[in-house]
């Protein structure tokens, strides 16, 4: 069997539905295709970041290593141009870093400028991370040498920030030290970052920042301990200030999440189970700000490491996501929202 081939008889499981009672729902119409790393840096791969830009590129950002995650990990740019339908396979970057990288986060600022976070390992694991941040302002073809974002050891990003009506950027991130997340505010140009807000509870990281309203923002969070649920939390002041983290009643079992809106609703894609697995990889909707779900709808069934997504919906009625296959891959998946001004789903 062919990569497209292997890609297609997967990505057909992305319309089967959860076994759980629910009115049946029309499955997304569904793209996939396979991103790798660049051969000479190892076989393993984990942790994709995903972009639109303005000018209606997709470009993929993930860390490559040949044996161990927080060993000799190298930053892979994957690149799809606006109207192409096929992905230019992935490239290195940073030929010259001498410590091991990882979990990178892809931005496009306001001004179209595209920031790359990611964090370098001053030790041997993620409590030793540095936050580092690189600038692109040719559309990711080249970069500025990347430099501290704070000094802050542990101190790491999974999702994009959210921009504010000043043009300041609010940056979901957290501390692998005190496994507590926070927020961090930069003013344009965007080289300045301060923490701008902590949640107090510990155990919840890697937090997915969204906006739902004109004041109005939400964040969810994966636990990193028991009880294995996702929370959230909610914004009425453009994140000045935050409600108590709260439990949904979604299931995480210790993985990543990401969030992303469509039409005054939240989407969330994760893991949707407690068992000690990253799998399935699952998508449930909200239309109440999190407080009820619709779903699970499966994106991937089989017995394997399908993790960490990063999705996004664009301008043109289309959602697009990427996460870790099996360690050896990324996966890209893109489907249609609506059609005529209407949720499909």
């Amino acid at each position: 069997m062919t990569k497209d081939q292997q890609s297609t008889s997967i990505s057909n499981q992305f319309a089967q539905r959860s076994a759980l009672p629910a009115a049946p729902r029309r499955g997304p119409v569904v793209h996939a295709e396979f991103l790798y790393n660049p051969p000479e840096l190892g076989l393993y791969c984990h942790c994709p970041s995903l972009v639109y830009t303005t000018g209606g590129d997709l470009l993929a950002v993930w860390y490559a290593y040949p044996e161990q995650e927080c060993v000799e990990g190298s930053l892979v740019l994957a690149r799809r141009l606006a109207g192409e339908s096929r992905w230019i396979r992935g490239r290195k970057l940073f030929d010259h870093l001498k410590s091991s990288a990882g979990n990178p986060v892809l931005l496009e600022e306001p001004g179209g400028a595209i920031r790359l976070l990611f964090v370098l390992l001053k030790g041997k694991y993620w409590n030793d991370a540095e936050l580092q941040s690189s600038v692109s302002h040719d559309g990711g073809v080249t970069w500025t040498m990347p430099a501290a974002l704070l000094p802050d050891r542990g101190l790491m990003a999974r999702h994009p920030p959210v921009a504010l009506a000043d043009g300041s950027l609010l940056l979901p991130a957290y501390n692998e030290v005190s496994r507590q997340s926070m927020l961090l505010k930069s003013a344009p140009p965007h080289e300045e970052w301060e923490r701008s807000y902590l949640f107090k509870p510990s155990g919840l990281i890697q937090p997915a920042l969204v906006r739902l309203g004109p004041k109005q923002l939400a964040i969810f969070f994966r636990p990193s301990s028991d009880p294995r649920l996702t929370w959230r939390s909610h914004s009425r002041d453009d994140g000045a200030t935050w409600s108590p983290p709260m439990q949904t009643s979604l299931p995480n079992p210790l993985s990543g999440l990401s969030a992303f809106t469509t039409q005054n609703r939240v989407t969330l894609v994760y893991n949707h189970t407690e068992k000690h697995q990253r799998y399935p990889l699952s998508l449930s909707h909200s239309s109440d700000e999190g407080i009820t779900w619709e779903g699970p709808w499966h994106i991937e069934v089989l017995p394997i490491e399908v993790s960490y997504p990063s999705f996004l919906a664009d301008d043109k009625g289309s959602v697009h996501g990427v996460y870790t296959y099996n360690r050896r891959m990324i996966k890209y998946v893109s489907y249609k929202t609506e059609r005529n001004g209407e949720l499909l789903w």
